[in-house]
């Protein structure tokens, strides 16, 4: 059919490397570590490990609608399952879309803002702002070519991508702790958080959350994933094991590499760079930078599979223009929706840099450039799984599942308790925003607004799946 993606194109380590990638194991060192550490300093080690096992927690509603439903819409597709409501569900898909969307732009405006920071911290060149715009354009371009080509192609580069990460940056952070004298668990004392608990929290969000958010990103694989009903849900587990281990070790590493001077590693932007020089040399120190930049490359270029498909599935169920739904005849792509993304993508690198560039200066400009849509596309990841988690009950009632005492305990309370600290996070991390970063107060209510808005306008040619046949997809 021509609106139907390849089916068994995508086996189970093809998923478990596509989270990963997603996630980006170099970011624990060089983006996502560095946000965490400036806003928790020394207690950054422990706001992944609670933010991992957060998730955990979170995995379990995403564990049970990946067993029963294999579609392209993900989440939005089992909130719809679960509650046959329009408005929820279909914001739900809404908010996925930002997230993602609004994640490749931060990644893309990550490339250019590293690649400035590694040759200032390394070499002392300050690279010219268009140069910093062209290789944020980077992400997109590489994201076209890959996404066109369908899903295939896109597993493939993310095991090769992944397992370089994952082995060089496993190894380094191994080596700085056997050599820092620093050693200590003071890194997983949540009173030592530098801005108490506000910092705490937002550290959770723009670090953790922010990184470990990709494990999600397969849910949108369900009909192209072989076996994806029970592949998925374990890809997703083995996912997320690895990359809570792995990230958690790594930012262990650079703040117990920097011990007492973790301030003056932070303040080059680059603690892992700066720890790396110190103790090994710029030559390592070089190697890092450059498998970090390829890296970022890539994660973004394999994640915006996952919007398009989102946007796909939206097109698929009306509430978006039909030409979105339609699928590449030779590769399976959705390739008028890949090609939306990347215009979306361009504007928006465009809109956000160029401003805050010219308020704040090429350096801190591009970090709060980053910052900001980080802030923002996580509060969304939160929004969205708690919604998940909390339609969970729905579901199995549907499907007249008997809630005995264990089946009450995984399918309520758990989801319950991660949920509680999702909004506890969102609230201390949205708490104390200053300029620039308070522009996000902004983002979420008027994207909120925005997807009631088009369900409304869209509501006439828009359906609701009955959830049998979302199952039976």
């Amino acid at each position: 059919m021509s609106n139907e993606l390849r089916r068994n194109s995508i086996g189970f380590w093809g998923v478990v490397f596509y989270a990963v990638s997603v996630i980006f194991p170099a970011g624990a060192f060089a983006i996502t570590g560095v946000a965490a550490m400036t806003y928790a300093g020394e207690t950054a080690p422990l706001a992944f490990l609670l933010g991992g096992l957060t998730l955990f927690l979170a995995i379990i509603p995403v564990y049970i609608f990946s067993s029963k439903i294999s579609n392209a819409g993900g989440y939005y597709k089992f909130v719809e399952a679960a509650t046959q409501e329009k408005y929820i569900s279909k914001s739900v898909g809404l908010w996925h879309a930002f997230w993602i969307i609004g994640d490749m732009i931060a990644a893309s405006i990550i490339v250019g803002w590293f690649t400035w920071v590694g040759l200032s911290s390394l070499v002392g060149y300050n690279l010219p702002f268009y140069m910093v715009v062209l290789l944020s354009f980077i992400v997109p371009v590489l994201y076209l070519i890959v996404g066109y080509f369908g899903i295939k192609f896109a597993s493939w580069t993310a095991i090769t991508v992944g397992l370089v990460q994952l082995v060089f940056f496993t190894v380094l952070a191994l080596m700085l702790i056997f050599k820092t004298h620093y050693n200590g668990l003071q890194y997983f004392n949540i009173s030592n958080s530098t801005n108490g608990l506000y910092g705490f929290f937002l550290a959770m969000v723009v670090g953790a959350f922010l990184a470990y958010g990709g494990y999600g990103s397969v849910v949108s694989l369900g009909e192209e994933a072989k076996l994806s009903k029970s592949s998925i849900k374990k890809a997703i587990i083995v996912s997320l094991l690895i990359m809570v281990t792995f990230d958690t070790l790594v930012v262990y590493s650079i703040v117990s590499a920097a011990g007492p001077n973790l301030s003056q590693a932070t303040s080059s932007f680059a603690p892992g760079l700066y720890e790396v020089t110190l103790y090994f040399g710029t030559d390592l120190a070089i190697l890092s930078f450059l498998i970090v930049i390829v890296s970022q490359v890539f994660s973004p270029v394999i994640f915006g599979n996952s919007g398009a498909r989102t946007l796909f599935s939206l097109s698929r169920d009306g509430l978006l223009p039909k030409s979105l739904s339609k699928v590449h005849e030779k590769y399976r792509s959705p390739h008028i929706a890949t090609l939306v993304v990347f215009a979306i993508l361009i504007l928006g690198i465009l809109l956000t840099l160029g401003p805050l560039v010219l308020i704040y200066g090429e350096a801190n400009g591009s970090f709060f450039a980053w910052v900001i849509w980080g802030t923002a596309i996580t509060i969304f990841t939160l929004l969205y799984h708690i919604v998940v988690n909390q339609t969970l009950p729905l579901f199995l009632k549907r499907l007249r599942e008997k809630f005995d005492l264990l089946r009450v305990l995984y399918a309520i309370v758990a989801p319950t308790v991660a949920s509680i600290i999702m909004a506890i996070a969102i609230y201390y991390s949205l708490a104390g925003l200053t300029s620039p970063l308070n522009v996000v107060y902004v983002m979420i209510p008027s994207w909120i607004i925005i997807s009631l808005a088009i369900i409304y306008l869209r509501r006439k040619s828009t359906s609701v799946d009955h959830y049998a046949r979302i199952m039976e997809r």
